[in-house]
């Protein structure tokens, strides 16, 4: 009972407690919001990769100092990655993600330091490759490696509506993409291939095929990885790919050739030669637009034994190698007999006007140069020869360097170090040479090429060829010649880009306004389309 009454009385005066009123003095405060104001922002940003992304909110916290509030910027992604890009309210930072279907996330942590309030913003951030339709451009800085940028300008990129203000040039692309490492050796070539969504970039330097994701500049494999069964040595001579249509690849390793087909990734096996003479090739030439029911895809020089032989159709890589029919010297005759060119090497192979392949020939032991065209029939027969063009007479012939033509015209251009001359090849006419382009002082000639890609250019209008604002546009592809040159002086490498603006005779544009240049690289080794 008495601890009863003890409870009842320990109740009753906490009750009594309860109700006094509370006149403590304590500090209270209403802690203000911080508010993160995203007027004008969007909330799912598309950035390319390597551009720098800027933003700059409006943060407010009102009634307070803004120097107590701390700043985190984070881009997230599944999978645990984060990267602080930032800890002051503007955000000013290179994107270095590489691309993803899936959108990272760019996260703004706003702290209150003194309250640890905090206010957290997000956003959807999308980066996509910044690599589309244009110019491969190779080139070295020191001698020794190599390194890949991309031109993106009108010239190089449809849909650019000027030939200006919309260049963009991505410098140092493949080492930025591979941790600053860069191509070991100099690239002697660049090509592109694409097949529906299979796509890639080989380099070939003078020890190593290289090759690359074109959306990201990443290496994707090299050497032996890029054939079925690895070849007993690695020594690069040549790539050529048919982009247009039926896309094909060609390569050459060590002597013998190689193709590829579609989505297939690997090269096969080497072609087998189709006899027991065997074969040794430099020099190769897949047709951009074969026809379908041509059984070949084009044709490649044997230097073992002076001839040319035949590739088999695109879709068919596994077979061997074909010899020319017994040439037919019934008239009319044969300008020449595939099956024997005598003691002559290939200096280069294209593919010229109405698909016919260019082979630019000379005499071992003289100084004695030809230009062979060979036109491919269905059936096969012995008269594909048509053509035998001399051009040991021609200006600077035995210091050319680099060769290229048209498919819009029967010429071929040559170029030595310092000049570019076009020398006509119709059939039944003799060629006639004329000189077209010279460098400007200090600058040699590092590669020519006619472009075949996307892009377009401007042309004097014949009825108004002073007026520039009268231009004419055309689409670069045949009708766009480039060339690389350098300067030892100032260490530059440049593209220039020559339209040409009379077809049949070569006739390069004169008036400078036309001519663009693209400059700020190293010594220029190599360069080629980049297609879509």
């Amino acid at each position: 009972m008495k601890k009863l009454s003890y409870y009842m009385l320990i109740s009753v005066a906490l009750l009594g407690v309860s109700c006094v009123k509370d006149r403590s003095t304590f500090n209270t405060r209403k802690i203000t919001p911080i508010v993160i104001d995203t007027t004008g922002l969007k909330a799912q940003l598309i950035q390319y990769q390597f551009d720098t992304l800027q933003l700059m909110p409006k943060v407010t916290q009102e009634g307070m100092d803004s120097g107590r509030l701390k700043y985190q910027w984070t881009i997230d992604a599944y999978g645990g990655y984060e990267r602080v890009v930032g800890t002051t309210r503007r955000l000013s930072t290179a994107i270095i993600e590489n691309p993803d279907p899936t959108p990272y996330t760019l996260i703004l942590r706003v702290t209150d330091t003194t309250t640890n309030l905090k206010s957290v913003l997000t956003w959807s951030l999308q980066v996509i490759s910044p690599f589309g339709q244009g110019l491969i451009v190779a080139d070295t800085k020191d001698g020794t490696t190599s390194d890949a940028n991309l031109i993106m300008a009108f010239n190089f990129t449809s849909g650019l509506p000027t030939d200006s203000a919309t260049t963009r040039i991505f410098q140092n692309a493949y080492s930025r993409a591979n941790g600053n490492q860069k191509l070991d050796g100099l690239v002697k070539q660049v090509n592109y291939m694409r097949y529906n969504s299979t796509k890639d970039i080989t380099f070939l330097t003078d020890h190593s095929f290289v090759r690359i994701n074109p959306n990201s500049y990443q290496l994707t494999g090299k050497d032996n990885d890029l054939f079925v069964l690895a070849p007993g040595v690695i020594q690069p001579n040549e790539i050529q790919t048919a982009i247009k249509t039926n896309q094909h690849q060609y390569i050459i390793n060590n002597g013998k050739a190689y193709g590829r087909y579609g989505e297939t990734r690997q090269f096969g096996y080497s072609f087998l030669a189709p006899d027991a003479l065997g074969y040794s090739c430099q020099k190769i030439c897949g047709l951009q637009d074969p026809v379908y029911y041509l059984k070949t895809a084009g044709a490649l020089y044997d230097e073992k034994n002076n001839r040319f032989l035949l590739l088999p159709r695109m879709v068919l890589m596994s077979n061997p190698l074909m010899s020319f029919s017994p040439t037919d010297f019934s008239d009319p005759a044969p300008a020449f007999d595939p099956n024997n060119m005598g003691n002559k090497t290939c200096l280069q192979m294209i593919e010229g006007y109405d698909q016919r392949i260019i082979a630019i020939m000379k005499t071992r032991d003289q100084d004695q140069f030809f230009v062979y065209q060979i036109k491919l029939t269905d059936p096969l027969n012995g008269k594909m020869g048509i053509m035998a063009n001399d051009l040991s007479n021609s200006p600077e012939i035995a210091q050319a360097k680099f060769y290229t033509c048209s498919n819009a015209e029967q010429v071929l251009f040559y170029a030595t170090e310092n000049h570019v001359y076009a020398t006509t090849l119709e059939l039944g006419s003799p060629s006639t040479t004329m000189l077209r382009y010279t460098t400007g002082n200090g600058e040699k000639i590092t590669g020519m090429k006619m472009y075949t890609g996307g892009g377009s250019m401007y042309l004097p209008n014949p009825n108004a060829p002073s007026d520039w604002s009268q231009r004419m546009v055309f689409s670069s592809a045949n009708r766009l010649l480039l060339l690389s040159t350098y300067n030892d002086a100032t260490k530059e490498g440049k593209i220039i880009a020559i339209p040409l603006e009379i077809l049949g005779i070569g006739g390069l544009v004169t008036n400078p306004d036309y001519i663009r240049t693209y400059s700020g690289f190293g010594k220029i080794t190599a360069f080629s389309l980049q297609s879509l």
